[in-house]
């Protein structure tokens, strides 16, 4: 398989399968797929980018235990006794970014066990921006939130769907594909935001009626290097940081609107 690989482009569909590559700390990739890489060259020459072959390599099986709070695995494997009454999710290990397997991925379901575990409010409602493959809106809403997910890639929302359909959370869970920076987004108690730093800084000035109403965020995808630019815009429109972590070279920031 080849694919072509270029800046993600607004005024022109692909005819051929093709995805939008979102991986926190660096730019959005527009891959086009083909076996044959004579179309890949001829659409290289109008869009540029870089024509590369690709070797798909099986995913291995993961396990990840979120305290006492969640588990989740990519497979049915037996639980051992001890962990079997902790609420389980099942992710399935497919294109979509988000396995849990990841800094940035483990780090948001932390907080958000966090805090629905603290929030007295009764199926609070959450808002997952570029939800991939859903783990983040799906893990809410096994712990009993209405949850939903917005993703500008087709494809990932296809994959947040199944996911939703194979831990029977279909009814709790909505998934939709938008553009955060430009549709009006919903109200919501919690927002979850694993992006990139870029994108969260054009977020946060749409926030301004969910910091009046009471919203808490969680962004991450954030490298150590990026955090004060972030912290900054954040502060200047009335935000107050409330929890900041980190994971090898990645962290996560949870905010409160400031009193």
């Amino acid at each position: 398989m080849y694919a072509l690989e270029t800046r993600p482009l607004t005024s022109w569909k692909p005819t051929l399968p093709s995805a939008v590559l979102e991986r926190p700390g660096q730019t959005p990739i527009l891959q086009i797929y083909s076996p044959n890489p004579l179309p890949l060259r001829r659409l290289q020459k109008i869009h540029g980018g870089r024509v590369r072959k690709i070797n798909f390599r099986p995913s291995s099986p993961f396990y990840l235990r979120v305290g006492q709070s969640l588990i989740v695995t990519s497979d049915s494997r037996s639980l051992p006794a001890k962990d079997r009454p902790i609420p389980r999710l099942k992710i399935r290990a497919g294109p979509a970014f988000g396995t849990g397997e990841h800094a940035t991925t483990h780090l948001c379901l932390r907080y958000l066990t966090r805090y629905l575990s603290r929030i007295r409010k009764k199926n609070p409602a959450v808002l997952d921006l570029g939800c991939g493959s859903g783990i983040l809106a799906l893990a809410s809403a096994r712990l009993g939130a209405w949850a939903k997910g917005w993703d500008h890639d087709e494809s990932a929302v296809r994959e947040s769907i199944r996911n939703a359909k194979l831990n029977r959370l279909t009814t709790r869970t909505s998934f939709r594909q938008a553009n955060a920076l430009r549709a009006p987004l919903p109200p919501a108690d919690l927002i979850l935001a694993n992006l990139y730093d870029v994108l969260l800084l054009h977020l946060l000035p749409r926030l301004d009626r969910h910091r009046r109403a009471g919203t808490t965020l969680i962004l991450s995808g954030i490298l150590r290097g990026q955090a004060n630019s972030i912290l900054r815009t954040a502060r200047h429109l009335g935000w107050s940081l409330e929890r900041r972590g980190r994971l090898g070279r990645w962290l996560c920031l949870q905010f409160r609107p400031q009193s």
